[in-house]
């Protein structure tokens, strides 16, 4: 069995939001031989599955509605738009909406930091010739998105490393005189060991307490209890009442908005007792931006909290100057960009 980086290119997305489907048109783009892909490419793909789906009686009508990226109310209502002549000219017009969005995507991140381009009909991806470092970052927020693709085994490779990147842009938005660690499972030199005493510990660090019991865990939770970053300002002295940051990375694109409650006070308030609630931040590889670059996508399925896209992660990196030669990994990038997958 493969153990490439990539060995489920075959599988379309599962949801069928356009941020989710252009994430996989550029992926597809990144592995082609060709460092292409194109909006034939993409409607064969999609067509192949329709004229497979008598074959496939254990696929209810959600699944394969989902899995074609369309809308599974107007697939169930109309019946028109069930038979294959109607599927097909509803997935040329959602092929052209995504290419569309991805337009916007050059549009909004600029060349200096996006890694593809387009023809002028806008009717295919491709991937530049020569790719600067911003390039490379940009591609490794695309691929920790990907974990749908990505074996089991080495999904960490993705996972990690991300985690790694919204360090770097936390401690950019935490002010000067905040003290940051990384909290998460394996990536903090402060928090180790059983998650009780890494909350214990955190407690005494944000002057508060842990309202909970050591029997009220597992034990053997060694894990983060949904934090992955933290942050305070010791005000100077050994009081209560300081400002705090708590912050969740979550690399998937299916129930986000849960996850983006993983580290507020919603979450652990009930046994992290401080004096002043504390902000919460959610990290995410996934580009949200609209085509007009004005507002969210999927803003109906947020949370409560600060949300760093992949847009807000590269920007912030450019603006800070952060050393993106850090937290780059050239390895895994390169791996996937010799992937060859048609």
């Amino acid at each position: 069995m493969s153990n490439e980086i990539f060995t489920k290119l075959s599988l379309l997305p599962r949801l069928s939001d356009v941020f989710v489907w252009c994430d996989y048109i550029e992926l597809r783009c990144l592995v082609h031989p060709d460092k292409s892909f194109s909006r034939s490419d993409l409607m064969e793909t999609q067509e192949e599955m329709t004229d497979t789906r008598d074959d496939a009686d254990d696929i209810s009508d959600e699944e394969y509605a989902e899995d074609l990226g369309l809308d599974f109310d107007e697939f169930q209502h109309d019946e028109m738009y069930q038979s294959t002549p109607a599927v097909n000219d509803r997935l040329q017009q959602k092929t052209y909406e995504r290419f569309l969005h991805l337009k916007s995507r050059l549009r909004h991140f600029g060349d200096e930091l996006y890694p593809f381009y387009f023809d002028e009909e806008l009717q295919s991806i491709y991937l530049k010739d020569e790719l600067t470092d911003w390039h490379y970052f940009y591609i490794q927020l695309l691929i920790s998105s990907a974990l749908r693709y990505c074996p089991r085994s080495r999904r960490h490779e993705l996972t990690g490393p991300f985690e790694e990147v919204s360090y770097a842009i936390f401690k950019c938005l935490m002010p000067q005189g905040w003290v940051v660690h990384p909290f998460g499972k394996d990536k903090s030199s402060r928090y180790r060991g059983h998650l009780y005493d890494k909350l214990s510990l955190l407690a005494d660090d944000v002057r508060g307490e842990l309202a909970a019991k050591r029997t009220h865990f597992s034990e053997r939770d060694q894990g983060d209890g949904g934090l992955d970053l933290v942050a305070w300002h010791p005000m100077s002295d050994e009081r209560n009442l300081i400002p705090m940051a708590f912050a969740q990375c979550g690399c998937t694109a299916e129930e986000f908005g849960m996850k983006m409650l993983e580290a507020s006070p919603s979450k652990l308030g009930l046994h992290l007792k401080v004096g002043y609630e504390w902000a919460c931040y959610y990290f995410m590889p996934q580009s949200m931006l609209t085509n007009d670059g004005k507002d969210w996508l999927k803003y109906s399925d947020f949370s409560r909290s600060i949300v760093v896209d992949r847009f807000r992660i590269m920007r912030i990196a450019k603006q800070y100057q952060v050393n993106i030669h850090e937290v780059i990994k050239r390895e895994t990038i390169q791996e996937a960009l010799e992937i060859s997958f048609y």
